[in-house]
């Protein structure tokens, strides 16, 4: 275990907003995360795990404790079933998954992050999402023992896991992909590249600051007395976070240097230095805002590290 002290946490966010972390440990081994956890309990420390930064706003003071970002880089192929350690990016794996002629994980094209990060939160686009692909997780429990769970235990929800749920550490999933026409899945990708592209900013920020909202959660009959049009959105049966801001006339907002983006109304960009606290109050005016306007109370997707 390599115990660093006083890491700058900007460095390692998307958001690139972030104080120092007292301890910093970067884990490449299995090993190297039992070992820090011993550590953590037996110096009585709160501890942040970091995979690739996004989806997390941390604050100007930092983290006192200890921060364990996951580089854990195990990627094995036994035909179309892939095992993968939680610190792979996305990018990487939808690439290797490709060179041997695998399909079925176009749906996170573009998706900043990790594997982890990703089986976290159930990460995916277009309606599909990493349950639609996950066997196995393998992962620490509180009690520092590897354990296996199948994605049914899992509890895969819109954005959610069981993960979110207690302190489990995941450090590798097992995922099934098909054998698949290559030249549709290559396509579909350089298409939803590009649209990422035409509509979402390429300044720092943590990604969609907001869910969705599922259609079972809200008064669709009064939201449309209210003026919003929703039938455009009953294939997925979300309204996206993105449109109920445009429609609050909320795009290009700013609070401090940080600023709703102009692009993609779901992204809070950092504009101009913005400090953790020019987002937080960002992020609490925007939903002040919708609830005042449609009674909805948005979720942040953003981890927020006070």
């Amino acid at each position: 275990m390599n115990l660093q002290k006083n890491i700058l946490l900007k460095n390692y966010t998307t958001f690139k907003i972030g104080g120092p972390a007292k301890f910093f440990v970067e884990a490449a081994t299995i090993d190297d995360v039992k070992e820090t956890l011993d550590y953590v309990r037996d110096n009585n420390l709160k501890i942040l795990i970091l995979g690739g930064g996004s989806n997390l706003l941390v604050s100007d003071k930092g983290f006192a404790g200890l921060v364990l970002k996951l580089n854990l880089q195990k990627l094995e192929f036994n035909k179309n079933i892939i095992t993968i350690g939680a610190g792979v990016q996305l990018a990487l794996l939808l690439d290797e998954a490709l060179n041997k002629k695998l399909t079925g994980l176009e749906f996170v094209t573009g998706i900043p992050g990790t594997v982890g990060g990703a089986v976290r939160s159930n990460a995916g686009t277009y309606g599909l999402g990493m349950a639609d692909v996950i066997q196995n997780i393998i992962y620490l429990d509180e009690d520092n023992k590897i354990q296996t769970m199948n994605a049914k235990q899992a509890k895969f929800a819109y954005r959610h896991s069981i993960f979110k749920e207690n302190k489990y550490i995941i450090l590798e999933a097992v995922i099934k992909l098909e054998f698949g026409d290559l030249s549709i899945a290559k396509q579909l990708i350089k298409e939803r590249l590009q649209y990422r592209k035409d509509t979402q900013p390429n300044q720092a920020s943590a990604g969609c600051a907001f869910k969705n909202v599922l259609f079972a959660d809200v008064d669709l009959v009064d939201l449309k007395k209210k003026g919003l049009d929703l039938d455009k959105f009953s294939k997925f049966e979300k309204i996206p976070a993105a449109f109920l801001i445009e429609q609050a006339d909320l795009k290009g907002y700013k609070i401090g240097g940080a600023q709703v983006s102009e692009l993609h109304s779901n992204y809070i960009i950092n504009k101009d230095q913005a400090s953790a606290d020019d987002v937080v109050m960002l992020i609490s005016f925007i939903k002040q805002q919708i609830r005042d306007k449609y009674g909805i109370q948005l979720q942040e997707e953003v981890q927020i590290i006070a």
